[in-house]
């Protein structure tokens, strides 16, 4: 099965190669990068669903080809970051007098200190809504929900959560997920809309499920060693999934329609990286 997916990826690459010129250290670059992944997988055949093996070769592909596809400076992912952040403050979406908010932004620092990326500056804001959510945007812009705070039951969780958006940002899934959306529609006819959150929705929308739902447990492993790192208790880390399922129906068509993972196989990952 390996060596098909390998053979699968070289073909692609091999295509793409030929048609933009792209030099053959670069190729064998990214074919490297690919089965030192490939190697770390086997933590979805213990905690994962039956389809997220697969998925995450097909994955690795994927985000190969979109790393290629489409360069986005630094200075334009920052641009977008500001603009929507900047809508949210026209609208008047920002909770700046939240009495959680110096913990969070405390969090966060400690958070960023053990990211490998270092060129890029974080931020976090937190949204007045009552949806239970948190997400990341280009230029290392974070938000989480006042729902999402009332949610939780410690800090320790929270800094889960804050590690699993800022691992987003640094192994690009939202520059990617930029890339799909560019690819597939007009970003910049989009970013004269008068609805901006759409544009947040829509980008967190442009996934190719199952398949993307990787990109939530790559999150949710380097989230777990920054908090980790940043000295949080990693037995709350799963405490968000436990609450979460509750209220998770599992089927089918859920799996093969879902961004994110269920919650129960999200929390076997977190107690298999404690064991581990």
């Amino acid at each position: 099965m390996r060596h098909k997916l390998l053979a699968v990826f070289f073909y692609s690459f091999l295509q793409i190669t030929l048609a933009q010129e792209i030099s053959i250290d670069k190729l064998e670059d990214a074919l490297a990068d690919y089965t030192a992944k490939i190697e770390h997988a086997a933590v979805l055949q213990d905690c994962g669903h039956a389809f997220d093996g697969p998925a995450f070769f097909y994955k690795q592909v994927e985000n190969n080809w979109l790393d290629f596809a489409l360069n986005i400076s630094s200075d334009s992912k920052k641009n977008i970051g500001r603009d929507m952040y900047n809508r949210y403050v026209t609208l008047g979406q920002l909770d700046n007098t939240h009495s959680a908010k110096p913990k969070v932004e405390e969090i966060l620092q400690r958070i960023v200190r053990n990211v490998p990326r270092k060129d890029v500056s974080y931020r976090i804001s937190i949204l007045k809504s009552e949806e239970i959510n948190a997400f990341a945007t280009l230029g290392g812009y974070l938000y989480i929900t006042t729902g999402l705070l009332n949610f939780i039951d410690s800090y320790d969780e929270l800094a889960f959560i804050i590690g699993h958006e800022v691992a987003h940002e640094d192994k690009f899934h939202t520059q990617r997920k930029v890339t799909k959306l560019t690819l597939s529609t007009d970003l910049q006819g989009m970013t004269r809309m008068d609805g901006f959150t759409d544009i947040a929705n829509k980008i967190n929308r442009t996934f190719s499920p199952p398949f993307d739902q990787i990109d939530e447990y790559e999150a949710d492993k380097v989230g777990f060693e920054l908090a980790k790192a940043a000295g949080y208790d990693v037995n709350r880390f799963a405490d968000f999934f436990r609450k979460l399922e509750r209220y998770q129906k599992q089927d089918l068509i859920k799996k093969l329609t879902s961004t994110h993972p269920f919650a129960e196989h999200r929390k076997k990952c977190i107690q298999s990286y404690i064991n581990q």
